[in-house]
């Protein structure tokens, strides 16, 4: 008797496992159906420090990066790490905003301050655009989507694949485009 509750139970689970396996049971809406694609999955970078912190700063929720969103994220950060609050971030400072996300983690301080003054002002930092746009945002819209993250619609003005991308100066964390942080 064991053995036949046994094999049943065996052929039960074979079955169940076949039909999820195959799209759902033929007659039972919903049953292995899988739910749609979560967009922060799609986002997840794995060990790329840019991508990593993308969902950081996606103020809405909604997946798709902004050029509003990461001004407003810039500026967060800046504000942290300005400790004297006189509007401008110092070499010390600027390890603060070394440690606030792990896009800025091997940032490089001259790459931020544009006059050569040895201090960002705000302005130097906020109006930079995160390396995430150089990369994916193909079609130039300061929007970069799910679709733009895989790779998808590149073929629309943007030069091509990844060895098409621009190189903007060595080193740093940038990718393969070499943003210097």
């Amino acid at each position: 008797m064991r053995y036949v509750l046994a094999t049943l139970m065996c052929l039960a689970t074979a079955t169940a496992a076949s039909a999820q396996s195959s799209g759902g049971a033929p007659g039972l809406p919903g049953v292995g159906e899988r739910p749609p694609p979560d967009i922060r999955a799609i986002n997840r970078p794995g060990t790329d420090p840019v991508r990593q912190s993308a969902p950081a700063w996606d103020a809405n929720r909604d997946g798709v990066f902004t050029c509003d969103e990461w001004k407003q994220y810039a500026t967060r950060i800046f504000n942290t790490a300005d400790l004297n609050r006189d509007g401008y971030v110092d070499g010390k400072e600027f390890d603060g905003i070394r440690r606030a996300d792990p896009s800025f983690k091997n940032a490089e301080f001259g790459y931020f301050d544009d006059n050569r003054d040895g201090r960002i002002a705000r302005a130097e930092f906020i109006e930079r655009k995160s390396p995430l746009f150089a990369r994916f945002d193909h079609n130039g819209d300061c929007r970069v989507t799910a679709e733009e993250l895989r790779g998808e619609g590149r073929g629309r003005g943007s030069g091509g694949g990844p060895s098409m991308r621009p190189s903007l100066g060595g080193g740093g964390m940038g990718g393969s485009i070499g943003v210097p942080f």
